[in-house]
């Protein structure tokens, strides 16, 4: 399957569900888009009914494999529900040593630096529940769509605790190079 949407999203789930959310997931999606369901008769034909129940099935029948459930979280940037969510040290000094900041730093640099450590921005967003778009923004410069100072600095903490850099000197480095908001 491979539309817009995600397997996980097919069944109403976030990517580091159980198995047992899985099954309670799959089960109550094809008990909503059963056969003689008064919610969906009006709104779906029956081969949307059966296109919706084939790709249920099809969710159900991955994410259940745990062998395949991990090939798909990898190819997709998805954490696997094995793995802690926080994937970075409790310092927030650790690993900043092997990677000299310069004194101004660019959303290039930021992007570099995350993608040398593995790090997807799919991922960071889910672990640090900011934006993709913000991801983006803050990494292609696009400094007309950042938020606020308080909060970009904010993010920017999140983003240099994720790739293992000190976020203080990542914050400080970042906006120095913010035009004025007056």
């Amino acid at each position: 399957m491979e539309d817009a949407e995600h397997l996980y999203g097919v069944l109403g789930l976030e990517p580091g569900a159980s198995r047992e959310q899985v099954e309670r997931a799959y089960r109550f999606s094809l008990e909503l888009y059963g056969e003689d369901t008064l919610a969906t008769y009006s709104l779906l034909d029956p081969t949307e009914l059966e296109d919706m129940r084939s790709r249920i099935r099809e969710a159900y029948q991955l994410l259940s494999d745990p062998e395949r459930r991990q090939a798909y979280d990898q190819g997709h940037g998805f954490a696997p529900p094995e793995i802690p969510v926080v994937p970075f040290p409790e310092t927030p000094e650790a690993g900043a040593e092997d990677v000299e900041l310069p004194e101004v730093l660019t959303g290039p640099d930021l992007k570099r630096i995350r993608e040398a450590r593995g790090v997807s921005l799919r991922h960071m967003a889910n672990v640090t529940k900011i934006g993709t778009r913000f991801l983006e923004y803050i990494e292609d410069d696009r400094f007309g769509f950042l938020p606020a100072p308080v909060y970009l600095r904010g993010f920017l903490h999140e983003y240099a605790r994720m790739v293992s850099l000190d976020p203080r000197r990542v914050a400080e480095a970042y906006m120095k190079r913010l035009p004025s908001r007056s």
